[in-house]
């Protein structure tokens, strides 16, 4: 009896280590032999049964998933992020794929030209016409290399191609404009303003329009609009712009300063063209 149970104990070793292939015959079962080399470490045998699995079905999104988990640990890094970013292009909402494409993706990215081509579009507030490809593959992962920055033409930048990839990539990206539209709030300084006023009204009026009726953007567009009107109207920073009401109209920022109680006569603050 004892070497019955010995002989069987050595038959299950070696159907483990060298035979799960020669009982899988569909999708599932090679899925489900990848997963078992898988938790045992042996990624080469894992690879094999999830690229058998999706030879059988190209769409077979768990096993791509899982294909991509095995690539990154045998550090193909790159590889690994194409097949989070397959399953992405047919799952959108795949919360785990998209995680892990969000943690790689930024690093296989060359934002030199790249990022001027987009940020020249962007400043001359054109569409895109991308391909959800193109999407996955640059403009996505540039915007998150771009919302790493402390700058506020970046970060607005940033968040023009969120709102991109939300609309036409995957839902999850959402919280991300968000993000980076509030740190562009952040990190709106003087300097901005004076360089390009277009651009800053353009991002003011965009942030007061969508979020004007939630209490946190409110008291922190309070804050950015005295720091910036503060600058125009050659107050002190830190004074603000104690004392002058002012008002989004359309194309014009109207203000309107009041001393010693009075109302001076309003007028015109920028003329959007």
């Amino acid at each position: 009896m004892k070497r019955v149970a010995i002989a069987l104990v050595f038959v299950v070793v070696i159907l483990v280590s060298c035979g799960i292939f020669a009982f899988a015959q569909t999708k599932e079962e090679y899925y489900r032999a990848g997963y078992v080399y898988f938790s045992q470490g042996d990624y080469a045998r894992a690879l094999e049964a999830y690229k058998k699995a999706l030879e059988m079905d190209p769409q077979f999104v768990d096993a791509r998933y899982w294909l991509g988990k095995t690539l990154e640990q045998m550090g193909q890094l790159q590889e690994a992020v194409k097949e989070w970013r397959l399953v992405l292009l047919s799952s959108p909402r795949h919360r785990d794929a998209f995680q892990k494409w969000r943690a790689y993706a930024p690093s296989f990215v060359q934002d030199g030209e790249v990022v001027e081509r987009y940020r020249t579009l962007f400043l001359r507030e054109e569409s895109l016409t991308l391909s959800r490809e193109e999407g996955w593959s640059t403009l996505a992962p540039l915007a998150l290399v771009l919302l790493g920055r402390k700058d506020f033409s970046s970060l607005y930048l940033a968040a023009w191609c969120f709102r991109w990839a939300k609309e036409r990539l995957s839902p999850l990206f959402a919280p991300y404009e968000e993000r980076a539209l509030q740190g562009a709030l952040e990190n709106l300084t003087q300097e901005d303003w004076m360089q390009d006023p277009r651009l800053v009204y353009r991002f003011l009026q965009e942030v007061t329009l969508r979020f004007g009726g939630d209490e946190k953007w409110q008291e922190m567009l309070k804050k950015t609009l005295d720091r910036a009107f503060a600058y125009t109207l050659g107050l002190p920073e830190e004074q603000g712009a104690e004392g002058v009401e002012l008002t989004l109209r359309g194309g014009e920022v109207e203000k309107r300063i009041i001393r010693g109680g009075e109302v001076q006569e309003p007028t015109g603050f920028f003329l959007k063209e």
